[in-house]
C-alpha cells in the first residue's frame, strides 16, 4: 500500500488528515532533522590535525547530571609517555624506549600526522 504513493504524497496526506505518518529517513536526513537539532544530538568541535569534526552527542539528557561535553581525541602518540609512566617505567626508561624505536610519541606536528622515529 505504501508503494502506491511517494514519500512527498504521504507527507501531504498526513498533513491533511493528521494521521501520524512519519517517513523513514536516510541517515543524513535524520542528522539534519529539526528533532536532532533541537535536542543537540550532533556536536561539532575542532580536532587538531583534522579541523572541524561532527559527532553524535550523548542521547541521554538529564538536567541534574548533564553529560560531559565531547572533546577532541588526543593526537597520535600524545599519551605514550604518560601511559608508560603509569605502567611503571621511569623517565630514563621511557627515553630509551623512544630512542630504540620500541615506543613512539608525537611527531614534530604534535602527533596529528604520525610518529617520530
Amino acid at each position: 500500500m505504501f508503494r502506491e504513493r511517494t514519500r512527498a504524497e504521504w507527507k501531504a496526506f498526513n498533513d491533511e488528515h493528521d494521521c501520524c505518518l512519519e517517513p523513514i529517513l536516510e541517515l543524513d536526513e535524520a542528522l539534519e532533522s529539526d528533532l536532532v537539532r533541537e535536542r543537540g544530538m550532533v556536536v561539532e568541535f575542532e580536532q587538531p590535525g583534522l579541523g572541524p569534526v561532527r559527532q553524535l552527542a550523548n542521547p541521554v539528557k538529564l538536567s541534574g547530571t548533564p553529560a560531559l561535553e565531547p572533546r577532541p581525541a588526543p593526537g597520535i602518540g600524545a599519551d605514550t609517555a604518560a601511559v608508560l609512566a603509569e605502567a611503571g617505567f621511569g623517565e630514563e626508561e621511557i627515553a630509551s624506549l623512544y630512542e630504540s624505536g620500541a615506543a613512539a610519541g608525537p611527531g614534530g606536528d604534535g602527533g596529528a600526522e604520525g610518529f617520530r622515529a
